[in-house]
């Protein structure tokens, strides 16, 4: 993208993308009341009177906000609610259906609305827009963070939506719903090979700017610099008034003296050593410390190690673009952030598609979950060649390379063919499987050897070592295992379990409402997943059931809670296990329940982890049984929010990485129901001296094998 402004004189044909609200003119109380009108008016009929020059006004307004304008303004193309409505010739065409299930949202938003004079809830055809503008200044943080959170909630099960931060305002739209595309569509009607000059202020008009090409500028109007995809910006309203009464002026050959309050955006810049980069599928959310956001345990384990060495995190930016694949670099506090958008097609492809439903069910060792499409291998492919790419592109061909999961098993290879010379490093964070589930993949042989090009390969378990090595033995030989035994490391991934068990120690907040009242005395038996089939959800549900089935005195005496975290709901396995989920639920509740116990809570949502390590401290069994599983971290969630005094009983699946060494809680077989219900009995009777002298040795494993343990570990074996 061009950082000169001078050929946008010279150039023989011309396209301007215009932004209205906060570019052209100033933000009003309310959408009605923000008019085009006067210079705003003048300078938009001026330019489309321009000679070689096609005009579009890009807005985020609803279409009605914007439907007088056309007749105003014949020659000028308009997209409304960010392209969702499009307007040539006076013609409005819609580029996407209306959306039905925003109307749930949207009464959400308006119950929250309603408690903060001066918030408006704005309804459009693809999007839901909150805005606090006119609310009490001191009252704009609590209600965004109120409406992050039903936002957020919503979105799990809704993935053809997305939340977008604004201007003092928060918007749930449809993906496909930005100024990225409606730009497209304006370049589409301007002649070919035109340069495009783009003005906008909003975080919105970012999907301008990222659909920029080298010959294009962007122009971001903002007081301040910012982070910004425009190479240039303007610092007001009236400087983009007087930049634009300058290029008429100047491309109709009058004197005129250059746009003076143009300067050029602050772009943030790559490290010029970065000794390591961590690549992952997707880019971890931007740590909020006015809102206490949450950070992961993947991104807190590699935090020190990113400062310590200038180093860079890059990954998808959850967006889809045409045509995708542009680096966009972004300074954090901790780290340097580079992402990019997929091309078009990839989410659903490679994501979705070759990720989710040939690899995950694959490497988990649910062969009859498992789909082989061509297309989508080819998919997988050519995503691991670009994330290569972009990788040498942010970190250059000498750093240190640190490639996280299944999703970018190629990246190795990629990067050796093109030329990286530096190490190269990978964990899969799930398990990996015996040779004869490995094969039934066709291009088993080539996923392995290209695995063997990294320098280090990190597993969670011994079990799936052995797996590997057979694996890697059966399908490419002797000599390939020994390449194998020459690269594979076991390194169990931690937590940070000071913070859980401080964390625990917290009071109960309004999010539960009144859990221990709900309890009533009785013992809580808890469950945590994301709601997938490897988890064991229904299996476990089943061995509840035959607890109180079984062992009928503990009827009124126990309640159950199980908290799944909606995910890929977008696949269709997903939306059935859900709703057998919740069938099983009925059914328990139906068959045992009383008038003052209902046996099962079960909470489709998801908790911040300060939340749930108060549910786990008053849990008196943790029941963490996953059919199959890398590690799984809440087994170790639990432990460390316990009271060491009087710990809970942790029942673990024997079948998770966890399990190897965490051996004195109480092991399991998910797949056998009697069992577990025996399980459950026994861990409801054990003895407080059994519990505590158990938890000790599970403590001690907690805080030995460590989130930042973990990241140390693997850094020094991959440059040993």
């Amino acid at each position: 993208m061009h950082a000169d402004w001078q050929h946008l004189v010279t150039a023989t044909q011309l396209v301007v993308a215009l932004d209205l609200d906060g570019t052209l003119i100033p933000f009003a109380p309310t959408p009605q009341e923000a008019r085009i009108d006067g210079d705003s008016a003048a300078l938009i009929a001026g330019l489309a009177a321009l000679p070689g020059v096609t005009v579009g006004v890009i807005s985020g307004r609803p279409r009605d906000l914007v439907d007088d304008l056309p007749p105003r303004f014949p020659t000028v193309k308009f997209a409304a609610e960010h392209g969702v409505w499009r307007c040539s010739n006076g013609v409005w065409e819609a580029s996407l259906a209306p959306i039905p299930q925003l109307d749930e949202v949207q009464a959400s938003l308006a119950v929250l609305a309603a408690k903060h004079p001066g918030a408006i809830v704005e309804r459009k055809s693809c999007s839901v827009c909150l805005h606090w503008r006119s609310v009490a200044p001191d009252h704009h943080d609590v209600v965004s963070a109120a409406a992050e959170v039903i936002v957020d909630e919503w979105l799990e099960t809704h993935q053809l939506l997305e939340r977008l931060p604004v201007m003092e305002a928060l918007e749930v739209r449809h993906r496909g719903a930005h100024k990225g595309g409606a730009l497209n569509w304006l370049r589409q009607h301007g002649p070919p090979g035109a340069p495009l000059l783009a003005i906008g202020d909003d975080i919105t008009d970012e999907d301008m700017f990222v659909s920029l090409r080298d010959h294009d500028v962007g122009i971001l109007v903002a007081q301040h610099p910012r982070r910004t995809q425009a190479s240039l910006r303007l610092p007001s309203i009236s400087s983009v008034h007087k930049f634009l009464r300058w290029l008429i002026d100047a491309r109709q050959h009058q004197p005129t003296i250059g746009p003076e309050e143009l300067v050029v955006a602050r772009g943030p810049k790559l490290p010029a050593e970065a000794r390591l980069l961590v690549a992952s599928n997707r880019l971890p959310a931007v740590p909020s410390t006015d809102r206490k956001r949450e950070v992961g345990g993947l991104v807190s384990a590699l935090i020190p190690a990113l400062t310590e060495q200038s180093g860079i995190w890059l990954g998808w930016s959850g967006a889809e673009r045409d045509p995708g694949l542009r680096l966009r670099v972004e300074d954090g506090e901790a780290f340097t952030r580079a992402q990019f958008d997929y091309p078009l097609t990839w989410r659903e492809r490679f994501y979705a598609g070759f990720c989710n439903q040939s690899l995950w069910p694959l490497l988990h060792a649910f062969l009859g979950r498992v789909r082989y499409v061509d297309d989508e291998w080819a998919c997988y492919v050519d995503a691991n060649r670009a994330y290569a790419q972009l990788v040498m592109q942010a970190a250059g061909t000498g750093s240190d390379v640190w490639v996280q999961d299944f999703h970018l098993m190629l990246v190795g290879r990629e990067l050796r063919r093109g030329g990286h010379r530096g190490r190269t490093g990978f964990y899969l964070h799930v398990p990996f499987p015996p040779l004869d589930v490995f094969e039934t993949m066709p291009w088993a042989s080539e996923v392995m050897a290209a695995l063997l090009e990294f320098d280090l390969i990190g597993l969670q378990g011994a079990r799936w070592f052995d797996n590997f090595m057979q694996t890697a033995r059966g399908l490419l030989g002797t000599d390939a295992e020994a390449r194998a035994k020459d690269r594979v490391r076991v390194i169990p991934v931690g937590i940070d379990p000071d913070r859980f068990a401080d964390e625990a120690l917290g009071t109960m907040n309004d999010e539960l409402g009144s859990f221990e009242a709900m309890l009533g005395g009785r013992k809580l038996l808890l469950g945590v997943d994301r709601l997938d089939y490897s988890k064991g959800i229904p299996e476990r549900l089943e061995a509840f059931a035959r607890l109180l089935e079984r062992y009928p005195e503990w009827r009124g005496q126990v309640s159950f809670v199980q908290v799944s975290v909606p995910t890929r709901s977008e696949v269709l396995e997903y939306a059935e296990l859900r709703g057998k989920v919740e069938s099983l639920v009925g059914r328990i509740n139906g068959a045992f329940g009383e008038a003052d116990w209902t046996p099962v809570r079960y909470l489709y949502r998801s908790y911040d982890q300060s939340t749930l390590a108060r549910l786990y401290r008053i849990a008196a069994v943790g029941l963490v049984t996953p059919l199959r599983d890398g590690m799984n971290l809440v087994a170790k969630e639990y432990v460390a929010a316990q009271d060491p005094d009087d710990p809970g009983v942790l029942v673990l699946s024997k079948f998770c990485g966890a399990a190897e060494r965490m051996t004195l809680a109480l092991l399991t077989n998910p797949y056998h129901v009697d069992g577990v219900a025996a399980d459950l009995d026994t861990a409801l009777r054990m003895p407080r001296e059994e519990r505590v002298a158990r938890h000790g040795a599970l403590r001690a494993v907690v805080w030995k094998e460590t989130a930042s343990a973990w990241s140390k570990d693997f850094l020094e074996a991959m440059r040993a």
